[in-house]
């Protein structure tokens, strides 16, 4: 049935938020644009699960660093901050050029404050140039070799270098200087899928969740983090546990639409096509302009759905979708959608 589908579906997921939630932009979970891989007729078959790749960062469309707390905009700020202040103002507009002459102008003021090199490492890191980012955050640690910030900064640029063991320590020796700092518990645990250590990985994306018990993000990374790992271990051990941390991301914020798009996954996994096919319209009428939305719902035909309703979600995906990979797939998907035979009515 759908298993051959929804066992790969855990590489199709938005890992962003996961993968690195200290560092999503300012704000919260970036949804990555990833490959999604389509074949309706995949339902009807009965074929095992072939075993998938690790999946792995993605540095262009990766979130980055999330910076380290503004200083607060007065009228009596010093220079340096304010300088410190404007570069992260800039980065929040997207100005990343104007960024970086910010922080490069505040370590000139004051080259031995390691907060400059921190924020023009992130801003680095921002700009996929993490050899550079790695040498301020070198900087800042021979300023203060105890700033857990400066550890988990490098640990991501690590990371986005797909070094994950040399990630690992960074976050390690930030955990180190300040266990209740929560960012490196869900970087580590990233970075511990990645070299497959199911049960660290989960250990650390746990304890994200009891530093941070009311932050729908921690239960969302924990969530992508079973799927991860079902789809690693070829199975569904998790799935039970996996639906529960989006239960408890919707519960609170029920316009979270990848959180029901990930508990569709979960649904799947236990052969719950309706509850799928049910989350997948709320993913939709909250996030209308997301191709895998429309995608997966369209996949469910004819378990779920029917052809009219699998047609125009494909066409509707077209419709949203800027990606030339995915547009193939949806363009193959609407050639091969009559095709699918259709169950036969049992009397």
């Amino acid at each position: 049935m759908l298993k051959t589908l929804t066992m790969r579906l855990a590489a199709l997921l938005v890992l962003s938020s996961l993968v690195l939630s200290a560092c999503s932009s300012l704000g919260g979970p970036t949804p990555t644009e990833v490959e999604i891989v389509f074949d309706p007729a995949q339902i009807q078959t009965q074929e095992a699960a072939s075993p998938q790749p690790t999946p792995t960062l993605r540095p262009t469309s990766t979130p980055t660093p999330v910076p380290t707390a503004p200083p607060t905009p007065t009228n009596t700020l010093d220079p340096y901050n304010t300088l410190i202040f404007e570069g992260i103002q800039l980065r929040e507009q997207e100005q990343h050029d104007a960024a970086l002459a910010k922080f490069s102008a505040a370590i000139q003021m004051d080259p031995g404050n390691p907060k400059g090199y921190i924020e023009r490492g992130i801003q680095y890191s921002i700009m996929d140039r993490q050899d550079d980012a790695i040498t301020d955050f070198n900087f800042a640690i021979n300023f203060d070799p105890n700033s857990p910030e400066a550890y988990n900064a490098r640990g991501i640029a690590w990371a986005l270098k797909n070094q994950f063991a040399q990630a690992i320590k960074d976050y390690t020796k930030a955990i180190e200087l300040d266990p209740e700092f929560p960012k490196p518990y869900t970087n580590r645990g990233y970075a511990y899928l990645q070299q497959k250590q199911i049960d660290e990985a989960l250990a650390d994306f746990t304890k994200f969740v009891e530093l941070r018990p009311d932050d729908p993000e921690a239960y969302f990374n924990r969530g992508q983090a079973y799927l991860t790992a079902m789809q690693l271990l070829q199975n569904t051990e998790y799935v039970d546990l996996c639906i529960a941390d989006f239960n408890q991301v919707i519960a609170m914020d029920s316009q979270n639409a990848d959180s029901y798009f990930n508990r569709a996954a979960c649904k799947l996994l236990k052969e719950d096509y309706t509850g799928a096919y049910e989350d997948l319209t709320l993913a939709i009428q909250n996030n209308p302009n997301d191709a895998k939305y429309y995608m997966l719902r369209a996949s469910l035909y004819p378990i779920a759905g029917s052809f009219e309703e699998a047609l125009n979600d494909l066409n509707k995906a077209l419709e949203v979708t800027q990606d030339d990979e995915i547009r193939k797939e949806v363009e193959k998907a609407i050639k091969d959608l009559p095709a699918i035979p259709t169950p036969t009515p049992t009397q």
